[in-house]
């Protein structure tokens, strides 16, 4: 790997003429100077290829028919030229220091595949810091399995591993970055920079607000994986791990909104969205029964 690789950025986007413009400009105030970006463009209705088109050569867009986030990565990737591949998603935001900071990760240790970084949330309208997140410093497939999701807006990963583990899994919706991660970590070192190094913009239309979806998504993932080293107790163990933490979330979501539906006199709705809590969680059924009988709260 040369000195200064080239890195190329790959931006999937649907419909995100209203935040692509912040994105990108975060790319091109990156301290690094030698990259790329890519926008592939998944099939946009509204404003996406004038906005991108507006600024010129620094950026190359690409359109395809809408086949999802995953094809659009792997899109990116095939038109790519760089060494190392960095991904954002349309709406959030990079700090001007992240690739500086990420990329002489992978030219001290050949081994590493993956590099990651910390993440701050913000609400769209007002700006305002709500959390910020960072996983341990360095994680392996079992870690992952169990739920320690990489922020997508921080990972890069070698051109040369990417090619070793394949490509997106395009039969994952809003998952295939947590699949990618996994798969990265049981061939290669995956490794993080201790510093918050990109802003996730908190809004309505994320894929992420359908939970429902999001819910059975993940699922999928821990079936495909649970079994990723043969007879190995560690998968197992994290394979139980996350399906617990996944429903527990899941029927939190479903039980705030069934509470909702309550308050708001729809008792038909309330009734119907509790019921699919308990079915997607079943042991929060005996909880309740249990604490039904001994007078304390659900």
């Amino acid at each position: 790997m040369s000195a200064e690789p080239l890195v190329s950025v790959i931006v999937p986007t649907f419909n995100g003429a209203k935040h692509i413009g912040a994105t990108i400009d975060s790319i091109l105030a990156q301290t690094y100077r030698n990259l790329e970006v890519l926008v592939i463009d998944d099939g946009s209705t509204d404003d996406t290829p004038e906005v991108v088109r507006r600024y010129g050569s620094p950026v190359h867009y690409v359109q395809q028919s809408n086949a999802g986030t995953a094809a659009a990565r792997n899109t990116g990737v095939r038109q790519s030229r760089g060494e190392i591949i960095a991904l954002l998603d349309h709406d959030d935001l990079w700090l001007p220091r992240k690739l500086e900071l990420q990329v002489p990760r992978f030219l001290s240790a050949p081994e590493v595949g993956l590099v990651f970084a910390g993440i701050e949330f913000f609400l769209h309208d007002t700006g305002r810091v709500t959390a910020t997140y960072f996983p341990a410093e360095e994680l392996d497939a079992h870690d992952l399995l169990a739920h320690e999701v990489l922020p997508i807006q921080t990972v890069m990963f070698r051109r040369t591993a990417f090619e070793q583990v394949g490509p997106f899994d395009t039969a994952l919706r809003g998952t295939d970055d947590w699949d990618m991660s996994i798969r990265m970590a049981s061939q290669f070192r995956v490794i993080g920079v201790p510093e918050t190094l990109a802003r996730v913009r908190l809004h309505e239309t994320q894929q992420g607000h359908n939970q429902e979806r999001m819910f059975h998504q993940a699922m999928r993932v821990v079936e495909k994986h649970e079994h990723l080293h043969p007879n190995c107790r560690k998968c197992r163990r994290a394979a139980r791990k996350s399906r617990g933490i996944l429903r527990e979330n899941y029927y939190g979501e479903i039980k705030a909104q069934a509470v909702a539906a309550w308050g708001a006199g729809r008792r038909a709705s309330a009734a119907f969205t509790a019921a699919r809590a308990f079915w997607e969680n079943p042991p929060a059924l005996w909880r309740v029964l249990g604490r039904s009988l001994t007078g304390k709260p659900a």
